[in-house]
């Protein structure tokens, strides 16, 4: 995993760290809702996201710094 810590972030702004729309995201964060679990209210927790980082691998456009 990543030097970097994992912070909760929007479907929308993993959308944008991965270089597509949230609805794309979507597509392929379908299959894995089980494993991943349901956000927390317009958010996924830093747990979440480390999930969807182990099933899509991290985004090479990341923006963090922001």
């Amino acid at each position: 995993m990543s030097r970097r810590s994992i912070k909760p972030q929007t479907k929308q702004e993993l959308a944008q760290s991965y270089g597509v729309t949230a609805r794309t995201l979507t597509n392929w964060l379908n299959p894995h809702q089980e494993q991943i679990g349901k956000r927390q209210g317009h958010m996924y927790t830093p747990k979440q996201v480390q999930i969807i980082y182990e099933i899509l691998g991290e985004p090479v456009n990341s923006d963090e710094d922001k």
